[in-house]
């Protein structure tokens, strides 16, 4: 008896399995049959179909950022290249009379840092960016932002640096007057003001409000022709020999969120 139960199921599947490969009868039975089991095999499936998802908006949200992060930081480089460019078209402008006159964009190295830090007191003002000794960063290079010159290295670790800003009042950089190449030194003001003051230039130049300084390149530590400050006041002191001129940084330092390190050609 208990042969025949073990032989009836097995001659019934054969038989099931014979008439379905030759005759297909049981097509329609089988899709029904997938159709009743088909929530089952949803419910089976969901828990690896919300993992892939999740892997997926994970993988998808790493690279938007990342792709971000560099349009970003291609964005600052372009426009602290035109700062170079816009004052090299007006220097050009003055060599149009030269025959055979040339005037080129330097290509400086240019390395990306974010800003982690910024402190600006009245006799204190620097940011500290997470760029260091093992990314090349050195003493004295020339920071930029994407609308002028925000500083420079002071002090260097391995990941991280120290940049003085331009408003500091122990910071000085050679600059010019975009206008007519009047030359002068800034010096950073010892008040909560976020300016300078352009020192050594003489009584009687050519100096308006509104006109733009850039650096000028004298020296070797910082390369001309990025953007610096807006004059904002002219005091002709008495019983001075030069002109008391202040300027308005063109980068907004509250505002700062990546800078470029600039460095020279063979550094």
């Amino acid at each position: 008896m208990r042969l025949f139960k073990l032989l009836v199921p097995i001659l019934i599947s054969i038989i099931l399995i014979v008439l379905d490969a030759r005759f297909s009868y049981l097509d329609s039975f089988k899709r029904f049959t997938l159709t009743l089991l088909s929530p089952i095999y949803f419910v089976v499936d969901l828990p690896s179909h919300v993992v892939d998802w999740v892997n997926d908006q994970g993988s998808e949200k790493a690279q938007l950022v990342s792709e971000n992060k560099y349009l970003e930081g291609k964005t600052i480089e372009l426009k602290a290249r035109l700062q170079t460019y816009n004052n090299l078209v007006l220097e050009n402008q003055k060599l149009t009379q030269l025959l055979d006159a040339t005037y080129t964009i330097p290509e400086h190295k240019i390395t990306l840092a974010h800003v982690k830090s910024i402190s600006q007191s009245r006799l204190k003002k620097q940011i500290i960016i997470n760029k260091g000794s093992k990314d090349g960063v050195r003493n004295t290079q020339l920071i930029v932002g994407s609308d002028g010159v925000v500083g420079q290295v002071t002090q260097v670790t391995p990941l991280y640096s120290t940049v003085q800003l331009i408003t500091d009042p122990t910071q000085h950089m050679p600059v010019k007057n975009v206008r007519n190449g009047i030359r002068g030194v800034t010096k950073g003001l010892a008040t909560n003001e976020r300016g300078m003051i352009v020192k050594f230039i003489p009584l009687d130049s050519d100096v308006k409000l509104g006109d733009i300084f850039v650096t000028s390149g004298i020296g070797t530590t910082y390369p001309p022709g990025y953007l610096v400050g807006k004059v904002s006041k002219i005091d002709k002191p008495p019983n001075e020999a030069f002109l008391t001129i202040t300027l308005k940084p063109m980068q907004n330092m509250d505002k700062l969120e990546f800078i470029l390190i600039i460095s020279q050609k063979n550094d």
